[in-house]
């Protein structure tokens, strides 16, 4: 038997955007600022701790989880909210099929990256082990596609909330205890998330109906998107795997203690394209898909104009105040990544609208591009440049990706 979704969470047939979109963004954002802070507080207190080696190092594999994350993931959620966003019974099915998706995947990355450290010689390979094996666990946190769907992020929020909370909890009882080694900040970050995926499990499980059979045909339509989310998130990877192997962890650190800002702030365009996915795949089907992304995209740019503006002279200062003075060697790069935030406020709008049309090859074939032209242009600025070639490397790709998408969105539109 199928579960229609409940008709309040239903969007009128029009292309303004919804109210749910927002209040839904919101509710997202402020877990996500709360996670930055606690984040920001761990990294501060790390970086001032650690020796600049170990602290490479860890945001090293720290980055590796979150491309890891995109890997279990596989495609799968938008996969769910592109066939399901309609009927609960649909999303169901997608749900049990993903989980084998996920698994599948969890195994082959904790192999790949755990095979990855012992060629290195890492000494924390124990500690790197069990961390990679822990986003198995997002094969229960599947289930959670539902609040998606519905647009309704209050419970989703809360759990992110108290993960973030206990993330920073666990960091200040090892730095309490005197750990100094990255292994155990690594293993305690992958626990409290994973333990956030099974909460998850057991909130949204109820919503959807029992039983479901997997969808036929969900690996064909997930792999697409699977290679799209595992291209994006590689632009983020390449930087650290370059700098790394050209200039060592100590570098990599106050790299990546830039791009955490960066992350920061593009955080609120992320999480407004993807909260509105349900309704951009409604607008898709409507016809007015254009308009809407238009709308969509116009508010986020010019708010992140207002912001991004100001902050290009303090780059020094932001990064010395929240990490230290031997961090302002990022400055550079931190004005590139400023840089880069504005396109993909930009961007973020027409990028999910290509996505929600389901012109998942034009969007498979703008990311991929994106990411060969980030590999280049890291291969060939960090030798010359350092750390902000890396910068300039991810400010050129995310250009190119927004253009990509605008061109391949208003293709569509001519057409139609």
């Amino acid at each position: 038997m199928t579960t229609v979704i409940p008709a309040a969470s239903v969007e009128p047939e029009d292309a303004r955007v919804p109210l749910r979109v927002w209040t839904g963004t919101s509710s997202l954002l402020f877990v996500r600022v709360l996670a930055t802070l606690a984040s920001f507080a761990a990294l501060a207190l790390l970086a001032r701790t650690l020796d600049g080696e170990t602290f490479g190092k860890l945001t090293f594999y720290l980055a590796a989880l979150l491309f890891l994350e995109s890997l279990v993931d596989a495609g799968t959620s938008t996969a769910a909210i592109q066939r399901g966003a309609h009927d609960e019974g649909a999303l169901a099915s997608c749900v049990a099929a993903g989980r084998s998706v996920r698994a599948g995947a969890a195994l082959l990355g904790c192999l790949a990256l755990t095979s990855f450290a012992a060629l290195q010689g890492e000494p924390g390979l124990g500690w790197i082990a069990l961390a990679t094996l822990l986003p198995l666990t997002r094969t229960l946190e599947l289930s959670a596609v539902v609040f998606h769907a519905r647009i309704q992020w209050r419970l989703p929020a809360l759990v992110r909330a108290a993960a973030a909370m206990a993330r920073l909890a666990a960091v200040l009882a090892l730095w309490a205890a005197g750990v100094r080694g990255f292994g155990p900040y690594l293993l305690a970050h992958a626990a409290v998330g994973a333990a956030g995926n099974v909460v998850l499990f057991f909130l949204a499980a109820p919503l959807l109906p029992r039983g479901a059979p997997p969808a036929a045909g969900f690996l064909r339509l997930a792999l697409p998107l699977a290679a799209i989310g595992i291209a994006q998130q590689a632009y983020f990877y390449a930087d650290n795997l370059v700098v790394r192997a050209v200039l060592g962890d100590t570098p990599l650190g106050r790299y990546n203690a830039a791009m955490r800002l960066f992350s920061f702030l593009v955080v609120f365009a992320a999480l407004a394209s993807s909260t509105a996915l349900p309704w951009l795949a409604r607008r898709a089907r409507a016809g007015d898909l254009g308009r809407a992304a238009t709308r969509l995209a116009l508010p986020l740019f010019l708010g992140a104009a207002c912001l991004l503006a100001p902050l290009l002279p303090l780059a020094d200062e932001l990064l010395i105040v929240l990490f230290g003075a031997e961090f302002a060697e990022a400055a550079p790069s931190l004005r590139w990544l400023l840089a880069a935030a504005a396109v993909v406020y930009a961007g973020a709008a027409p990028l999910t609208a290509v996505l929600a049309a389901g012109r998942t090859r034009s969007l498979l074939a703008i990311v991929l591009a994106g990411l060969a032209l980030n590999v280049a242009g890291n291969l060939w600025l960090v030798p010359e440049l350092g750390i902000e070639g890396a910068a300039v490397a991810t400010f050129a790709t995310e250009l190119f990706v927004a253009l990509g998408s605008v061109c391949v969105l208003a293709g569509g539109r001519a057409s139609a």
